[in-house]
């Protein structure tokens, strides 16, 4: 989400060991040699070093060793004994070092900091935890059993926030040794070139050290900021939270497909009676200018007979994107609750706008829903319907929010699919706000030094 993705960042966690003329002279000797006195040199927790030796150039990863597999199915959420097994041996994590690479969290509620907390390689930073898990849980007390403190970030009592209510999965995000697609790894083995070129190669194909968050099927959910200036792609299933208690669904997304139908009486018949039903299937219409002016007719009879999901699977046969979205919550107008935006063929439509003013095509009657709340278009560029907050040079006053969970999740109150964060996103847990950025750090030593010196 900013720039500091783009870079190429070295985590390397480095001991501050001055190198010496002895270990330059090995270095002089060649790589071989080299190897023989790092042989003699017990590795700190995730120092790296790489060789050619036959089939042996990289020591990969697997997903089990650094303790997260990003593909591994879905936690049962009922279960939540697996983070309530109390530690056997008690680690005290106390030390922090600005200069190292960490993850800098900072809670507001109602605009004011109440804490900065700090995430190294081995966990939050003076977290209380006593339980077994390795990944940041964040919840309220948990009273259940006042020996068990499964929580690293403890929020302060709110009944709607649940006991454990998600967890941050950064454990990836600071590893050091490579993990490459096993494919990548054979090619690489095959090409006949030096270990440095290799190396340099194995950088770009690198797995990502990312960092994620997961709901785990919590109350009143996990969301995360839609930015002003940078768009989120919308899919089927998306819940959005804005104003105090006002919330959308996306409940329909067909994107642009030249292949299929071009619109035709029966497409305009679906779209008049879909306009024509009474509450709480009633659907305001919003055309974009190129179809305005067409003159729709009545429904044909055929029509009337489909149910509302085999009008939606009929409206799939044609190449014009159709995005369907469900308001509920304050403010709402029931009678027009459902509204379906209709994109144009080619081109990108202009902005569907939702907010408090009368100007809008959708109006929320709150006063915590900004003039302008967030904005809805198809875009050709993303080949998709986006939704981007507040007006071009204005933030909405109280963000516009998507949930972790889609809509079906947050009713069957179960885990959400683990998402990926980035530097400056934020987080909304009831009216808690977590604002996230990923620090490079600048300390470096005897480890980044040798890397530095093999490959210049």
């Amino acid at each position: 989400m900013s720039n500091f993705d783009n870079q190429i960042q070295d985590n390397s966690i480095e001991l501050d060991i001055p190198i010496n003329r002895q270990i330059l002279s090995f270095l002089q000797l060649g790589i071989e040699q080299f190897n023989q006195l790092l042989d003699n040199i017990p590795l700190i927790r995730n120092d790296t070093f790489f060789e050619e030796e036959e089939n042996q150039f990289f020591f990969p990863l697997t997903r089990a060793s650094i303790g997260r597999d990003r593909q591994s199915p879905r936690e049962k959420p009922q279960n939540i004994q697996k983070y309530l097994q109390k530690r056997t041996i008690l680690f005290q994590n106390n030390h922090f070092d600005p200069r190292l690479p960490h993850i800098k969290i900072t809670q507001f509620r109602n605009t004011n900091i109440n804490h900065q907390y700090f995430i190294n390689e081995f966990g939050l930073v003076d977290s209380q935890k006593n339980t077994n898990s390795v990944d940041i849980l964040i919840g309220r007390l948990y009273r259940q059993n006042q020996d068990i403190v499964p929580n690293d970030i403890i929020l302060p009592e709110d009944r709607v926030i649940s006991r454990i209510h998600c967890k941050i999965i950064c454990n990836d995000y600071f590893r050091k040794n490579q993990l490459l697609d096993p494919l990548y790894l054979r090619v690489l083995k095959l090409i006949n070139l030096p270990a440095q070129i290799k190396y340099r190669i194995s950088q770009f194909l690198e797995k990502p050290k990312i960092v994620q968050i997961q709901d785990l099927g919590s109350i009143c959910g996990t969301y995360l900021r839609v930015f002003r200036q940078e768009p989120s792609l919308l899919q089927q299933g998306h819940k959005f939270s804005i104003g105090s208690d006002t919330f959308f669904n996306i409940v329909f997304n067909h994107r642009l497909d030249l292949k299929l139908k071009q619109i035709d009486e029966e497409w305009y018949s679906i779209i008049k009676y879909l306009s024509t039903l009474k509450h709480p299937q009633n659907h305001e219409i919003h055309f974009s200018e190129q179809l305005n002016q067409t003159s729709i007719f009545e429904p044909i009879e055929s029509i009337k007979s489909l149910s509302i999901q085999d009008l939606y699977q009929k409206l799939r046969e044609y190449q014009i994107p159709i995005l369907i979205v469900k308001f509920l919550g304050q403010g709402v107008d029931i009678n027009r609750a459902i509204n379906l935006f209709v994109g144009k063929i080619q081109m990108d439509t202009n902005d569907y706008f939702v907010g408090r003013g009368a100007e809008n095509n959708i109006k929320i009657n709150s006063n915590t829903i900004s003039r302008k709340q967030c904005r809805i278009k198809y875009s050709q560029k993303f080949s998709a319907w986006i939704i981007n907050d507040g007006f071009q040079d204005r933030d909405s006053a109280n963000g516009t929010w998507i949930s972790l969970q889609t809509a079906e999740e947050s009713d069957q109150k179960i885990e959400s699919k683990q998402i990926e964060l980035h530097h400056n996103d934020e987080i909304k847990i009831s009216d808690f706000i977590l604002k996230l950025d990923f620090i490079k750090g600048t300390k470096s030593g005897i480890g980044h030094i040798i890397n530095n010196f093999l490959h210049d």
